[in-house]
């Protein structure tokens, strides 16, 4: 992705008429490490989502469709995201990302799933769904950010 993202800015203010936001992978320092480790650990976060954020602090992708960002350790603990996802599929769930059109990306702690929630309502903790709203997008964390990888390939590829 640091190799790609400014491939992928190259060049975007003449092609599209306007210049690019902040496509940026923000990489974890290493004096943040502890502290925020400890925080998504307080917060439920384990696996593949802790190991993401001990190397990545954040991505932003504000221009790669309508948009992908993977919210910072800070925000993914604030305590403002759904934990709950109640409706067709219920589970617990981690909020660590969304999309410019109002979408919420969020690991499943039952199968690692990662949802695209979409469409429902907040009520406290939980996301309720009204049989629409929420789509299995990845079986993994893994498999989401290489389909975001893929996106930006193809971007760049297509222009």
């Amino acid at each position: 992705m640091c190799e790609l993202i400014p491939r992928f800015t190259q060049g975007f203010e003449s092609q599209f008429g306007y210049p690019p936001g902040e496509n940026v992978l923000v990489r974890a320092t290493s004096g943040a490490k502890g502290e925020e480790k400890a925080s998504l650990v307080a917060a439920g976060v384990s696996g593949d989502l802790l190991s993401f954020y001990e190397q990545v602090e954040r991505l932003s992708l504000p221009d790669l469709d309508s948009g992908f960002f993977i919210h910072s350790a800070v925000e993914v603990v604030s305590g403002e995201q759904p934990t709950v996802l109640a409706g067709d599929v219920s589970d617990s769930i981690v909020v660590f990302g969304s999309d410019g059109g109002g979408g919420l990306f969020a690991l499943g702690a039952a199968q690692g799933n990662v949802y695209s929630l979409s469409g429902g309502s907040l009520i406290d903790d939980t996301y309720e769904t009204g049989g629409h709203g929420v789509k299995i997008i990845s079986r993994d964390l893994w498999g989401f950010l290489e389909s975001l990888r893929g996106e930006l390939t193809n971007s760049i590829a297509h222009r």
